[in-house]
């Protein structure tokens, strides 16, 4: 039997994840209905805006695109939307989905930064339903690459399942009894709150807030307008 691919080699991972569209959906949000992945897309761009805000002057740049979901509600709202993912199959499913916006940029990235992103080039960085899937050095190394391509001002927004939270502590115990060896790559780990306000605020962001209103951590952060010394 051919082994699994390790948790951490993402592009491995979410392209064996990704071959259809349905599989895809399935990965990305546990659904395959489009009234479901559009309804969900919706609530998520609520949170952004009750958070960090989308204007429609704003570049706004997504790591985990996916298929598209949460960016063909965002792409509309602002002047230009960047969708970022590991797996060519994700974003040759996104750009089917947007293919009516004329304001979109895909671009597949490594895994571990935005490399090929450049410096205070964007406005407002977010990713949605990402984190649970990463190791925690990578979801670092993800925020420090947010400040990178953030203007002075730029936002970021970041979410991951409250392991604090009695339904977070629920998940957690669920994937606790899979035997060490049956362990999906792509099984959720949680976080705890402090956990991600530690990452903003090491990497330098400012007015950081963390919203744990049920079972998810909401963080939200500004980049300054000069780095702290």
């Amino acid at each position: 039997m051919e082994q699994q691919p390790a948790r951490s080699e993402y592009k491995k991972v979410w392209s064996a994840l990704s071959t259809t569209h349905d599989q895809a959906k399935l990965h990305v949000i546990g659904v395959t209905d489009e009234d479901a992945l559009r309804t969900t897309g919706e609530e998520t761009v609520r949170f952004l805006q009750e958070s960090v805000g989308i204007r429609k002057d704003d570049v706004v740049l997504e790591i985990g695109c996916g298929i598209g979901r949460v960016g063909k509600v965002v792409a509309p709202l602002c002047r230009k939307w960047i969708g970022c993912d590991v797996a060519s199959n994700m974003l040759s499913l996104a750009a089917e989905r947007l293919r009516d916006s004329p304001n979109v940029e895909l671009t597949e990235i490594s895994g571990y930064d935005l490399r090929g992103v450049p410096d205070a080039s964007v406005d407002v960085v977010y990713s949605t339903v990402v984190f649970m899937h990463l190791e925690p050095w990578d979801r670092y190394n993800y925020i420090l690459e947010g400040f990178r391509v953030l203007r002075p001002d730029g936002r970021i927004y970041v979410d991951n399942i409250n392991l604090c939270s009695d339904g977070g502590w629920n998940v957690f115990e669920t994937h606790r009894a899979f035997a060490p060896a049956n362990r999906p790559a792509h099984m959720t780990q949680n976080s705890t709150p402090q956990e991600i306000e530690t990452y903003l605020i090491r990497a330098g962001f400012k007015d950081v807030q963390i919203r744990t209103d049920d079972d998810w951590i909401r963080a939200s952060g500004v980049k300054p307008e000069l780095p702290d010394k």
